[in-house]
């Protein structure tokens, strides 16, 4: 699956990825540091910013819906940290991928090549009958990951991909995302309209 996945399109072929595969006692441990962080109030790593505007009505907007599904009332707090802590705990998957990359590069660049590396392993996964989630609340505590992997500051932790064999049932599941009509995002430069 990952020999595959790394065919994945990469500018100037720097193949700038790096591939963390936990499972087991190594994922268990991570799972317990990051839950220990969470309900200890430490801060999570805004690497990637906080969202505003419409980014941020995505986000709450199919975060409603997993709630929704899930039977998790707004009011329901013990529940919503239930939900909350299964982000951190890779969604209790039997394994997990951590994608990094070398801190000399180019982050704005480069970063693009590790997200196609991370649709290529969750393709290729799907072709091998397993299911996966990328997600960014497993590797928000940098220090745990770093910890756990030994990676120095040289090193930029880009996501996670929690993997295993999908449950159809799980209610969460069934949830689609929507996505914005492709003429709300797309705009065509040269093209003469057909008569």
């Amino acid at each position: 699956m990952l020999r595959l996945a790394t065919r994945a399109v990469s500018a100037t072929n720097a193949q700038p990825w790096e591939i963390a595969v936990l499972t087991g006692e190594a994922l268990d441990a991570i799972r317990a540091d990051n839950v220990e962080h969470l309900h200890s109030g430490v801060e999570v790593d805004e690497t990637y910013g906080k969202l505003e505007g419409v980014y941020r009505s995505r986000k709450v907007g199919v975060a409603k819906q997993l709630l929704s599904a899930m039977g998790i009332a707004r009011e329901d707090r013990a529940r919503r940290d239930w939900w909350l802590e299964r982000g951190y705990r890779f969604f209790d998957a039997p394994a997990a991928i951590i994608l990094y990359m070398d801190c000399q590069l180019d982050i704005s660049t480069y970063r693009f090549d590790v997200g196609c590396l991370a649709q290529n392993i969750c393709l290729a996964a799907e072709e091998f009958g397993l299911g996966t989630c990328v997600e960014y609340q497993g590797v928000t505590y940098k220090d745990v990951i770093r910890k756990h992997l030994g990676l120095g500051e040289d090193k930029h932790i880009v996501c996670a991909i929690a993997i295993g064999y999908p449950d159809p049932d799980f209610p969460a599941n069934g949830v689609v995302s929507p996505r914005e009509e492709l003429d709300a995002i797309t705009a065509w430069y040269g093209f003469e309209p057909r008569t």
